[in-house]
């Protein structure tokens, strides 16, 4: 079963491009990474449980969603489909404020990567954003709707009271604090389930690297 703790929007935007035609070797191409990049993508994926897929030589080694991917999407498109809410606006007041990466906004909001990729989701599937995969990351982009949105949702905030006991903050940073849950840390990675995780991802990755290099080689052999 997939750990929600740590699934991040890279890993939903990277499992929506696999489809019953993706292979091993070509991930990289669909994901516009290369092939390093496209490995360790891969291997983490397959480590939380979202995919997984053959690992034989010469190849080609076809990849599959599991069940924890599948419902994955699935909690994705039901929550694309719900009306936006404070939360939704200050992430969009975020990006119009310079941020371009999911990590960034992680950190400024405090949610956990799971429930911030949703919401990227989300406001992706209503068209306030678009987001580009490059070289193993995502970029994130206002659409002219997301600007628009932004900025309504900028003006309104002087005129909303602040609440009590949070002295200092906006209504959107309440609203996003809230939404995380107190003590919720932003960075998992420092638990040691986090570093388990990360050795085995790192030995998955290198298996990965090792079939590519194979079928590489023995393609290579052949044409030359």
């Amino acid at each position: 079963m997939a750990d929600e703790e740590i699934i991040t929007f890279t890993d939903l935007a990277c499992l929506l491009k696999v489809t019953p035609d993706t292979t091993l070797e070509k991930f990289g191409s669909t994901i516009n990474a290369s092939i390093y990049d496209a490995a360790q993508i891969s291997g983490t994926l397959k480590q939380k449980g979202l995919i997984d897929f053959t690992a034989y030589y010469p190849g080609p080694n076809s990849m599959t969603i599991t069940d924890a991917g599948k419902a994955l999407k699935d909690e994705a498109e039901a929550k694309g489909a719900e009306t936006l809410d404070n939360l939704d606006e200050e992430i969009l007041l975020q990006l119009s404020g310079g941020k371009r990466m999911p990590v960034e906004l992680q950190s400024s909001l405090n949610l956990r990567p799971k429930d911030l990729a949703l919401r990227i989701y989300k406001l992706s599937k209503q068209s306030y954003l678009g987001y580009e995969l490059r070289n193993g990351n995502v970029e994130l982009m206002l659409t002219e709707q997301g600007f628009l949105k932004a900025k309504a949702a900028q003006a309104l905030a002087p005129a909303v009271s602040r609440p009590q006991g949070a002295a200092g903050q906006g209504p959107q940073q309440g609203a996003a604090q809230a939404t995380a849950g107190a003590g919720q840390p932003a960075n998992v990675a420092k638990k040691p389930g986090g570093m388990r995780i990360g050795i085995a991802v790192a030995a998955v990755v290198i298996v990965v690297v090792a079939i590519l290099a194979l079928y590489f080689t023995g393609y290579l052999g052949k044409i030359m």
